[in-house]
């Protein structure tokens, strides 16, 4: 298990490396398997494809800050922090497979968000006033935002601090946690 870890995290290696020399659109695997000093059926083995590798990359170079069990509302600000991070560190990386490539890293994200604004509304929506339909709408209606926001950034260079756009998002969440309770709160007091 952990050989195979070790070997696809080499794929992912050679893959970040051949970004920061040549556009993304003309890497091949023969070109990633050669930088990594692994054979094609190595590659395949662990991969379908280049942009299988691709999607693996991503997460591992980043978005894995997003699935953790423990990420809470309270806590959030930090994982999108470290993600940021570890996506400033690979900007040419994220700058090359985005513009050969968007919608894979935006597929990528919006899924990951999604699942983690529904977890959001799922805590902060103690009284079970939104129907689950609901906040799935608010969830993929947010994440593709926050997904906008990301590419911007990355295609602007990435340079404007991390802990800035972490700020923005945790102030913006924060806000909408508020006036939703205050909307739900006259609502309630209404009837």
């Amino acid at each position: 298990m952990a050989e195979g870890k070790a070997t696809k995290e080499t794929f992912v290696q050679a893959l970040v490396a051949l970004c920061q020399e040549k556009n993304y659109d003309k890497i091949t695997v023969q070109d990633i398997s050669q930088k990594a000093s692994l054979n094609r059926q190595t590659f395949y083995y662990h991969f379908k494809d280049k942009n299988d590798l691709l999607h693996y990359a991503y997460y591992h170079r980043g978005l894995q800050y997003l699935v953790s069990d423990e990420l809470a509302l309270t806590n959030w600000e930090e994982s999108v922090l470290k993600m940021l991070k570890e996506m400033q560190i690979c900007h040419r990386f994220y700058l090359n497979t985005v513009t050969a490539t968007p919608k894979v890293l935006t597929k990528e994200f919006n899924e990951l968000a999604q699942r983690l604004f529904v977890r959001l509304f799922d805590e902060v929506d103690q009284e079970g006033a939104l129907s689950q339909t609901d906040k799935e709408f608010y969830a993929r209606f947010l994440a593709h935002g926050c997904g906008g926001i990301l590419i911007d950034w990355l295609l602007a260079g990435a340079d404007q601090p991390p802990i800035t756009i972490a700020a923005q998002l945790f102030r913006f969440a924060k806000d909408i946690e508020f006036f939703a309770y205050r909307l739900y709160e006259k609502d309630w007091s209404e009837r």
